[in-house]
């Protein structure tokens, strides 16, 4: 099957330079104007290409449940008009608690159509020991008018909170004392549903996306039509789009990424989502895997993690690659640094597989940005790679010791922070900057074209007891890459220590490559392989870099006590926190045995 070649933009960069050392970075493309609304295009693909599947989810006999464009233009305006009839009203909130579904797609285009705000809200908070504390900040900070969920069962935990108790109900599976959704979709007549939806303006809030929290309480950040819209309109500028995209995906649409990226960008382009029920965790992949032998995207977005697990599946099984492989024509990851290992497996097992390298390209973005600040128009060749500001956004760069601090200014910034006027206040600078609140550096200073990398969050980086700062982005992507992908993940200890330590969990298919035995992380061969490695590491860098231990830790991060989020990235503070005893045991004397000594 031939694939259409993408355009990418040149590769190009405006600098404005103050005397103090701070640079203004910005894009030669002009924008353009984003007078629309996401929910725009629904009716649109409805009219032109109405037997097109828009989603696809597993059901439970494991077939597909498909919903076409016609089909959820219809439910959209049914749903809409039964909020209206129940009392919705512009600017009410409907919290979700649920994860993807199609029916949670429905409800949210219905929601957004005529003005009600949407809160998607992790699913764990409901579900995950722990959990309902942060739901209890959130409802108190929402007070939403609705609740939706696709099983009040489930969720039932969920009605503790007095401020969701108080909601009106809805639920997919009709369990007592809520709204079946069924009957919502069902509704006949839209005349004050077509009113609402032309009342809505391009800058009214349509979303809050709540940040993980993983410094704090969660923030509600209000996203409108306009930022969202923005958003998507920058990477159209610098990367071809897509003609009706194929896409199998399982990132949350509690986060920016996965739904203003993801879904808005299905709908944008008039394309068909699969909604992808697997995780990028061993114990979930083989679904992603079954999902991907049946349906071939056309584009994949995924974390470093997944295209790991994905790398080590395909070299397997070729015939995965070939159905996985043969229709995409890019593979975009954000977030997380992609490991050298990884990368370069990327471009063998395309290159080998179809006879084209297809390109591989990264992202930097926050949920207050909805979430685009650069990407690598280009297929990137080295871990850590941005790219270049997007059109119609400014840069700032604060020379910060060897590096820089991040601030943005754009159309696709958020306003600030729900019921927090003080947090919103701290987080723009007096320039009306959005305070990032990460470092970054260019790969080539002399070549500055050539594109940005991430350096760290300032909130992971520490100081050694001698003073000396230690940036955890550069040095935890240069410790992946010297362990040759063995090393799945790790977080660096040593705050107010005299040097750093790692925690680390193996990747058990590149460690049995080296042994197989059962019990990969007491291995010598395994144990050794890392001391080489880690010994080669610490002759490259500086004093402050070098790692005088490390453990490799048999229990995967918990995402019940917030190590690792939904979307699979793991988080330092929290692991370095709830671990904080294996910290300890990095630096005994004498060394515990289960702390290894380089």
């Amino acid at each position: 099957m031939s694939t259409k070649p993408l355009t990418f933009a040149p590769r190009e960069l405006s600098i404005e330079r103050r005397t103090d050392g701070t640079l203004i970075l910005s894009s030669p493309l002009e924008l353009g104007k984003c007078d629309w609304r996401i929910t725009d295009f629904l009716p649109n693909w409805a009219n032109s290409v109405p037997d097109r599947i828009f989603l696809a989810q597993r059901n439970a006999e494991g077939g597909w449940d498909e919903i076409t464009y016609r089909e959820a233009w219809s439910q959209v305006q049914a749903v809409g008009q039964s909020l209206i009839d129940m009392g919705a009203k512009p600017a009410d909130k409907l919290a979700i608690l649920s994860g993807n579904s199609i029916e949670n797609a429905v409800i949210s285009f219905a929601a957004m159509s005529i003005g009600v705000v949407l809160a998607p809200i992790s699913p764990n908070y409901t579900l995950m020991p722990g959990g309902l504390a942060r739901l209890k900040d959130i409802a108190d900070a929402l007070r939403p008018k609705f609740v939706f969920v696709q099983s009040a069962r489930d969720f039932s935990a969920g009605r503790s909170i007095p401020e969701l108790a108080a909601s009106t109900w809805i639920s997919v599976d009709g369990a007592p004392d809520t709204v079946p959704f069924g009957a919502l979709k069902s509704r006949t007549g839209s005349k004050e549903f077509a009113d609402a939806s032309q009342a809505v303006s391009c800058d009214a809030v349509a979303k809050i996306l709540f940040t993980s929290g993983s410094t704090g309480f969660p923030k509600g950040v209000l996203n409108t039509h306009r930022m969202m819209a923005s958003s998507l309109q920058m990477g159209s500028r610098l990367v071809s789009p897509p003609d009706a995209p194929v896409q199998v995906e399982w990132l949350p649409w509690h986060h920016t990424m996965g739904s203003n990226v993801i879904l808005h960008g299905i709908l944008k382009n008039g394309g068909t989502l699969y909604i992808d029920d697997g995780r990028p965790l061993p114990q979930l992949f083989h679904k992603t895997v079954a999902n991907l032998r049946e349906i071939s995207p056309t584009a994949m977005f995924n974390v470093p993690a997944g295209y790991n697990l994905l790398c080590d599946a395909i070299e397997n099984d070729l015939e995965l690659g070939a159905s996985v492989f043969k229709r995409i024509d890019r593979l975009s990851y954000a977030g997380a640094a992609i490991s050298q290992a990884t990368l370069e497996k990327l471009y063998r097992l395309t290159s080998s597989i179809t006879g084209r390298r297809i390109p591989v390209m990264s992202g930097y973005g926050t949920t207050e940005t909805a979430p685009t600040i650069s990407t690598t128009h280009w297929a990137t060749d080295q871990p850590g790679e941005i790219g270049l500001p997007a059109p119609g956004l400014q840069l700032k760069l604060i020379p910060v010791s060897d590096t820089y601090e991040a601030r943005v200014k754009g159309p696709n910034v958020t306003s600030g922070y729900l019921g927090r006027p003080d947090l919103t206040e701290l987080a723009f600078d007096e320039e009306g900057f959005y305070r990032i609140g990460d470092t970054v550096s260019f790969l080539d200073p002399q070549k500055p074209e050539l594109g940005l990398r991430f350096t760290g969050r300032i909130s992971e980086n520490f100081k050694l007891a001698n003073g000396t700062w230690v940036s955890i982005g550069n040095m935890r992507a240069a410790i992946l890459a010297a362990t040759r992908g063995v090393l799945l993940d790790l977080v660096v200890a040593g705050e107010n220590r005299e040097s750093c330590a790692l925690l680390c969990w193996l990747n058990p298919a590149e460690a049995a490559r080296i042994s197989k035995t059962s019990d990969l992380t007491c291995d010598p061969l395994v144990v050794q392989f890392l001391k080489d490695r880690f010994r080669e590491y610490n002759e490259t860098v500086g004093s402050s870099e070098r790692i005088c231990s490390f453990s490799l830790l048999k229990d995967p991060p918990s995402m019940a006590a917030g190590e690792i989020t939904d979307k699979a990235y793991v988080n330092q503070r929290a692991v370095l926190s709830h671990r904080s005893w294996c910290v300890e045991r990095l630096y005994a004397e004498p060394p515990s045995e289960d702390v290894i000594v380089i």
